[in-house]
């Protein structure tokens, strides 16, 4: 009854193990979550099932590959190409991990006859072929993945010390309790599971601690998104009212004119002409590219380039309506305008100038951003350096496209190329 007890435990854990790869590779789709829990429950049910009954290695590995593409392709954002390649990598990780750990242990002369027999010995393999499981999983997860919510390779290397202690409890655990038993001891059982629990518990309290890092970022950027629309709406609306007070007063400045010009002072109707063209060249500050999101996105920027007197020629042909979230938007278009203002503004004024273009073409978004560089390339300070690019990248890998960038003929370059279905 114990190993039962045990067999069900490892089952748990290894729900755990498919769902850290999975949600790091593809993300949950965004359903009821019911159906997460009802369909991991069968997961659960069959595993146990395939477990526990006399089931060959080999059928058992099969049933457990269908299980885990069924659950990959009901639950995550995957395809069916993707979640068959998941699901072999998967069950691939699983039988490599066992033999490696029972080669292992042979060359470390543990009795391999034990390992293969129900009783201790099989109990604390199977927790150490788990943990190593376990390990290979995050850290092909941290590799490849696609959540950002999801650790990185370097917020792992601090979590896997915590595996190898466990690996190395198991050594001691083989060494403290009798090999051969019918059933497995109660002690050991619970000393096995709470050490499975620990090495899970850590891994999601970690994993929960980033999407919530995750989540402050996005609401900050949601923020800003909502600023930026604020601010863009107060100059529309001031814009339009400055036009409106213009044109009603364009008579008069004309009339004005004529009557200067009647009476031969040319000096002063030069400077009343100059005040007209002055008062219109005010006007026209609002970006409009038939796209609302993009309108209140290159304002922002304009204005910003503008202020430190950097100028920016702009073309764009977009649709109305962009399938890519303003947030992402504003992400691309944001670091990468950051990053050309930061290089104009080591540059002398006369040669400050930013080139935008958006093209839309399809179901494609190009996006181009060049401006003049330093010669000699430097670093810019800063804790944060390096993070708006990987950002950008990150947007650019959410949306299956492209970036290429560099520098050449004393321009540097951002070319970004978005998926963007209708």
């Amino acid at each position: 009854m114990n190993y039962l007890y045990f067999e069900i435990a490892t089952v748990l854990f290894e729900c755990l193990i498919v769902h850290v790869l999975f949600n790091a590779w593809f993300g949950l789709k965004a359903h009821n979550r019911t159906r997460d829990v009802v369909c991991y429950a069968i997961f659960f049910f069959l595993t146990c099932l395939i477990t526990i009954l006399p089931v060959q290695p080999l059928i058992r590995s099969a049933i457990n590959l269908i299980l885990v593409f069924c659950l990959a392709k009901l639950l995550y954002n995957s395809t069916i190409v993707s979640s068959l390649y998941s699901s072999l990598l998967f069950t691939a990780l699983a039988v490599v991990t066992e033999y490696f750990c029972l080669v292992l242990l042979n060359y470390l002369h543990f009795d391999t006859e034990a390992l293969m027999a129900v009783g201790n010995a099989r109990a604390i393999y199977l927790v150490l072929a788990k943990s190593v499981h376990f390990l290979a999983a995050i850290i092909t997860a941290s590799v490849f993945r696609k959540n950002r919510a999801t650790l990185t390779l370097k917020q792992i290397l601090s979590l896997i010390p915590c595996l190898i202690v466990s690996i190395y409890i198991c050594s001691l655990f083989y060494e403290l309790y009798p090999v051969y038993e019918g059933d497995i001891s109660l002690s050991l059982v619970i000393a096995l599971v709470g050490l499975l629990y620990i090495n899970g518990i850590i891994v999601l309290n970690t994993q929960s601690i980033k999407s919530t890092v995750v989540e402050i970022e996005g609401q900050k950027q949601v923020a800003q998104q909502y600023e930026m629309q604020e601010h863009y709406y107060r100059n529309v609306i001031k814009d339009r009212e400055e036009t409106r007070a213009l044109w009603h007063d364009v008579k008069k400045h004309i009339t004005a004119i004529e009557a200067i010009v009647g009476v031969g002072d040319i000096n002063a109707a030069n400077i009343e002409y100059d005040a007209i063209r002055q008062a219109f060249d005010k006007l026209g500050d609002v970006v409009d590219v038939e796209n609302e999101v993009l309108n209140i996105i290159l304002y922002h920027n304009i204005q910003r380039a503008k202020a430190h007197d950097i100028p920016v020629r702009l073309t764009a042909q977009v649709a109305p309506k962009i399938s890519i979230s303003a947030v992402d938007l504003s992400v691309v278009l944001g670091n990468t305008f950051d990053n050309a203002i930061d290089e104009c503004i080591m540059l002398e004024s006369e040669s400050r100038e930013i080139s935008v273009s958006l093209i839309q073409r399809n179901n494609m978004l190009f996006y181009e951003i060049k401006n003049p560089c330093m010669e000699i390339p430097h670093k810019k300070s800063g804790s944060y350096h390096g993070y708006g690019i990987k950002n950008v990248n990150a947007c650019v890998q959410k949306y299956n496209g492209a970036m290429e960038r560099g520098a050449a003929n004393g321009y540097y370059c951002v070319s970004i190329r978005l998926n963007c279905p209708s």
